[in-house]
């Protein structure tokens, strides 16, 4: 499960130290895509390196490609997800299903997220702690998040991540999108102290 801690979505991208499952928390989304989503990002820790690239699939959806290189880069993992929001009572979650097999991941598993936008270039990703089994129904799922949030036990303590934004996507009204590294997030120049 370890490598789940190290998805993030993200949308995504993706923070999956919790566990898979059949079955969606929504099956479809409950809100249009939030743009501030949308971009490159970023993860390092103790030497290895995440990104992951989430991109519009369309109004709703998102396509969400992380790539995972441990420390010393041998060993790189990736994995492809197709990512909706998820809105459960008065919180909103991501709700991620793997396109293809991975390590891990097989295709068609279903994972969950929380993104907390900490700034323009920060998301804060958790991963959600549940304990139904795989075979869960959508409807399940839900009642435990619930439960979990009025408990304060649905994250695991010090599961959140702070991802960097590096790059942002552009999206044309015919559908194309690309990777910009805009000049906003540009670091300012060092000021003397006096």
């Amino acid at each position: 499960m370890r490598i789940f801690a190290r998805l993030a979505l993200i949308l995504l991208p993706l923070l999956l130290a919790g566990c898979r499952f059949e079955n969606p928390l929504t099956t479809n989304p409950s809100e249009d895509l939030n743009t501030w989503l949308l971009g490159e990002w970023e993860l390092k820790e103790k030497g290895s390196t995440s990104t992951a690239v989430v991109a519009p699939l369309s109004h709703d959806r998102y396509s969400v490609h992380v790539s995972v290189a441990p420390k010393g880069g041998s060993g790189k993992r990736e994995y492809d997800f197709e990512a909706w929001s998820s809105r459960v009572g008065n919180s909103l979650f991501f709700t991620l299903r793997s396109l293809k097999n991975s390590a891990n991941l097989p295709e068609g598993a279903y994972v969950f997220l929380h993104a907390q936008m900490i700034d323009q270039v920060t998301v804060r990703l958790r991963p959600l702690q549940l304990d139904s089994p795989e075979s869960a129904t959508g409807l399940e799922l839900r009642n435990e998040v619930r439960s979990r949030l009025k408990e304060g036990t649905l994250y695991a303590e010090d599961s959140a991540k702070d991802w960097n934004r590096v790059a942002e996507i552009y999206w044309t009204k015919e559908g194309e999108t690309g990777l910009f590294k805009p000049l906003r997030y540009a670091t300012p120049p060092a000021t003397k102290k006096p």
